[in-house]
């Protein structure tokens, strides 16, 4: 296994650490190359620096996975100081609350088309051991980051043997305001103990030696838990043991075997009858939308471009459109009805879409609402709000 660290985009001239694994997680070489001198492995592993990288906490509402990165997105969409469509976010693929990961999408895209080798994209801070308290840890980079209890980080300032600095001051003196200041800050750097004490003193927070950080040290269960970029929301998985009773039913369970192979074969012919379905449908759909003069980049975008084209048509004939205000309501009504009385507190429609302002709900009537609006074909995202859940609707692709 190849992971190279980076900073920032690859470039031709500048050099970055590698590092090589062998089977056992054990490290077996390392360099500091440009990319055209990395290892020729078939597939690398970037590790991101922690200063463009923020990891936050989001609590999320069960939810089929792969809507986990949508519904983080939505959450966070208050937090980005950038607009949400230039952010990219990454999920870890277990664990609750949700540790989420946001990078400048622009820095992502340059690092996964620059090295189309590219596997994983994951941030260093992620990696770092999570500590009762915070954790200091120096990047890489020289710059340091701060490693949260509940596996938050946050980038601070360049780590030097005297000074504390900046950045983590202030963030314990508004810790200290808040009333969240941590029990004990671990120091994972080379520090004095005379320096530990002087730090104490000066924040009111002790300050504890701890091992020195190095993302190539990482465990190799921390690298599979950490948020990739480049991968999509994980599933969950369960395993069983299996009884030795079931070996008196080995003649049943052959014939079972047998049975779901002929279900594999037909379902695989199904698939592929159904996937070149889908493509011809796709290259139609995008030759359509180019005869016309719409965008046609993608089928994705095709599909868009006719939609609007559509609506445009229907609202210059006085028509309603598929995802118009109305209609879109009156498709998610009927689930809607099995919201409790008086949770709906308020109803904003922008951008083709339905953003609601819901009261506290359990998680399990949150669960079957949109469970009751995917049957309906309307899309939704949920996300906790201080005074409850807020939910955004928009109609289903297949149904524009």
């Amino acid at each position: 296994m190849l992971r190279v660290f980076l900073a920032a985009a690859p470039d031709r001239d500048r050099t970055n650490p590698w590092v090589r694994y062998g089977a056992d997680g054990r490290v077996t070489s390392s360099g500091n190359d440009a990319p055209g001198q990395w290892p020729a492995d078939a597939a690398l592993e970037v590790v991101l620096a922690a200063a463009p990288v923020r990891l936050a906490v989001v609590d999320l509402p069960p939810m089929p996975p792969n809507r986990l990165r949508q519904a983080a997105r939505f959450a966070l969409e208050d937090q980005m100081a950038a607009g949400a469509e230039e952010a990219a976010i990454a999920v870890a693929p277990s664990g609750r609350p949700t540790i989420a990961a946001i990078a400048s999408r622009a820095l992502i895209d340059s690092v996964a088309t620059h090295e189309r080798r590219v596997a994983r994209i994951v941030p260093e801070s992620a990696l770092a051991p999570r500590n009762p308290g915070w954790t200091w840890c120096v990047s890489g980079t020289g710059d340091s980051f701060v490693r949260r209890e509940d596996g938050s980080a946050f980038a601070v300032g360049a780590a030097h043997d005297d000074d504390l600095p900046v950045e983590l001051q202030a963030a314990l003196a508004q810790a200290r305001r808040a009333g969240t200041a941590p029990a004990v800050v671990h120091s994972a750097k080379s520090t004095r103990p005379d320096r530990l004490a002087q730090w104490s003193q000066a924040t009111g927070v002790p300050f504890v030696a701890a091992a020195p950080w190095r993302w190539e040290d990482a465990a190799p269960a921390a690298f599979a838990a950490a948020p990739d970029f480049l991968g999509i929301d994980a599933s969950s998985q369960s395993a069983g043991t299996i009884s030795p009773a079931v070996r008196m039913f080995r003649p049943a369970m052959l014939l079972g075997a047998l049975a779901l192979a002929l279900h594999v074969g037909a379902s695989l012919a199904q698939w592929a009858w159904l996937a070149t379905t889908d493509w011809r449908l796709s290259r139609q759909m995008t030759a359509l939308a180019a005869n016309a003069g719409l965008p046609a980049g993608s089928p994705a975008v095709a599909a868009a471009a006719i939609a609007r084209r559509n609506a445009e048509l229907r609202h210059a004939a006085a028509k309603p459109a598929p995802a118009d205000p109305l209609p879109l309501m009156a498709r998610a009504a009927h689930a809607l009805g099995e919201l409790p009385q008086g949770s709906l507190r308020s109803a904003s429609y922008t951008d083709d879409g339905w953003t609601l302002e819901l009261g506290k709900l359990d998680a399990d009537a949150t669960s079957s609402v949109m469970r009751a609006l995917g049957r309906a074909g309307v899309d939704t995202v949920a996300a906790p709000t201080s005074s409850g859940i807020r939910m955004r609707m928009t109609l289903d692709a297949a149904a524009r």
